[in-house]
């Protein structure tokens, strides 16, 4: 995502629930689109580049979900806000982009705040952030301008039908299909695993893979810190059902309950995982270590006794009877080779070499 990086300090010393911007400030422009349901006609869609009291007005016997592509729109952002009653303490969790995934009730609403998991370049991992808000009679969703966490949810949305045709569920809707987006980043991790453990595996491999290990590290502890805070949303939403959702939600919060403990499971195993492969790389990395302390000290084995016997020739007597012999050096010479070639040939059959 392009944009500029605002520092939570900026904050210091403001009440709680200023409108102040914190984490990444997107170029982009934002783009609004507005969903408004009805029991009798289904559902309807608007697009805009800003909001307006047209589009805010809401009426009692119809649902609206109005998704928010971008937070670059600080005016429509207010009006809508002001609009709908949102409180301040929502609206600081909702625009500050570097807050902690979280679930919060507060009066009639309820904030869902959470990461998208998304691919970035050279298919590393990155984080983005997603909030969903459920008021009376309506949902607010707040997500990057790039790439759309909702695109499923949009299609079924407009063959929505009673009795489903209520704010419960559009929230559920809309939550179930950001986490069912997750199975693909799980099923790319286990991919990756999955060649980890093959070249780790391959003895005939020369170099450890260091940087591809970092890299998996860092993308399976950074699912982790999304996926299991979901175990306790979905849990709050299951223990609110009855304040914020209809009797009919219920099997639909377990159905989301079953994946999201699907993917927590996946994430401890993953998380297991790396962490025997990078035993094993240790281990691969000291083998080969001691394979070639072993291969240099057998080297240095085989040139010692030389070493020995040219050392004693090479002393400066005058009176030495082997330098007056006419065969005396290619008889050195030779008796050297012989000593290399039987300790070579000793290591050889030993397997040591």
């Amino acid at each position: 995502m392009q944009g500029s990086v605002g520092n939570i300090s900026e904050k210091t010393g403001m009440p709680p629930g200023s409108f102040i911007s914190v984490g990444v400030k997107e170029s982009i422009p934002a783009k609004f689109t507005v969903y408004t349901i009805t029991k009798q006609d289904g559902a309807s869609k608007q697009e805009s580049a800003v909001l307006t009291d047209e589009l805010l007005r809401l009426s009692g016997d119809t649902v609206t979900w109005i998704d928010s592509q971008g937070l670059s729109e600080p005016g429509s952002l207010q009006l809508l806000f002001e609009t709908l009653n949102v409180p301040p303490l929502l609206q600081e969790d909702i625009i500050n982009t570097r807050h902690r995934p979280k679930i919060e009730a507060f009066d009639s609403h309820l904030l869902v705040v959470t990461k998208r998991i998304a691919l970035a370049h050279r298919k590393k991992l990155h984080t983005e952030h997603v909030a969903i808000v459920l008021g009376p009679g309506y949902v607010l969703t707040f997500q990057p301008p790039v790439n759309d966490s909702f695109q499923g949810a949009r299609e079924r949305l407009m063959t929505l039908k009673p009795p489903y045709s209520n704010t419960g569920y559009v929230f559920y809707m809309l939550l179930d299909n950001l986490i069912d987006g997750h199975f693909a980043i799980m099923e790319q991790l286990h991919q990756r695993l999955d060649r980890l453990e093959n070249k780790l595996l391959d003895l005939k491999e020369e170099t450890a893979p260091l940087e591809e290990i970092g890299a998996l590290r860092h993308d399976i502890a950074l699912v982790r810190r999304i996926i299991i805070p979901l175990r306790k949303f979905v849990t709050d939403l299951r223990f609110k059902r009855e304040q914020y959702f209809e009797a009919n939600i219920d099997p639909y919060l377990t159905d989301l309950s079953d994946h999201v403990e699907q993917l927590a499971e996946s994430c401890e195993v993953y998380h297991e995982t790396i962490t025997m492969l990078m035993q094993i790389n240790s281990e691969n990395i000291n083998i080969r270590t001691n394979e070639i302390m072993k291969n240099l000290t057998l080297i240095s084995t085989i040139f010692l006794p030389l070493t020995f016997i040219t050392g004693v020739y090479g002393m400066n007597f005058e009176h030495m009877p082997e330098l007056g012999f006419a065969w005396g050096y290619p008889l050195c010479i030779a008796f050297m080779g012989l000593i290399a070639h039987f300790l070579y040939r000793n290591f050889k059959n030993r397997k040591w070499l």
